[in-house]
């Protein structure tokens, strides 16, 4: 009985973060605008995605996935890395959340001379807040280490 591992239930919250972030921005559209008379549309494979927002979408969903890695870690029976991985967690997590901004910010600026309006959409609200949820939830884990 001494050998069974507790499972950490926010390790799970943040796999499950994870993966809905990873899905929502991989299958959405990270922003939009209307020109007047088009509405165009940023995600992985549309036309009118910036390199900066494209780039900032790729590196999102490289993170989310060592995001995933870092949280099975902890819920698998045994480890496949000894080390905690938290405080890395959580550093990824933030650089999720820096390059969301980032994104966005390349977007509006590469657009907004020519758009009536741009706005974010659920590739960008969904990054946004799994990176904020999984920042906390890492902080949390680490505290309770």
């Amino acid at each position: 009985m001494s050998d069974e591992r507790k499972v950490d239930p926010l390790a799970g919250i943040i796999l499950m973060t994870s993966i809905v972030g990873l899905i929502l921005v991989a299958t959405q559209y990270f922003a939009s605008l209307w020109s007047g008379a088009y509405y165009y549309h940023s995600c992985l494979d549309c036309e009118y995605s910036t390199p900066g927002d494209l780039t900032a979408q790729i590196l999102i969903l490289i993170f989310f996935i060592i995001q995933i890695i870092v949280s099975l870690n902890d819920l698998l029976p045994k480890r496949f890395i000894q080390k905690d991985l938290s405080v890395y967690g959580m550093g990824l997590a933030g650089l999720t959340l820096l390059f969301v901004i980032i994104g966005i910010a390349a977007f509006g600026a590469a657009y907004d001379a020519i758009a009536v309006e741009w706005w974010p959409d659920t590739g960008f609200y969904s990054s946004l807040i799994a990176a904020i949820v999984n920042i906390v939830l890492f902080y949390l884990k680490f505290k309770n280490k």
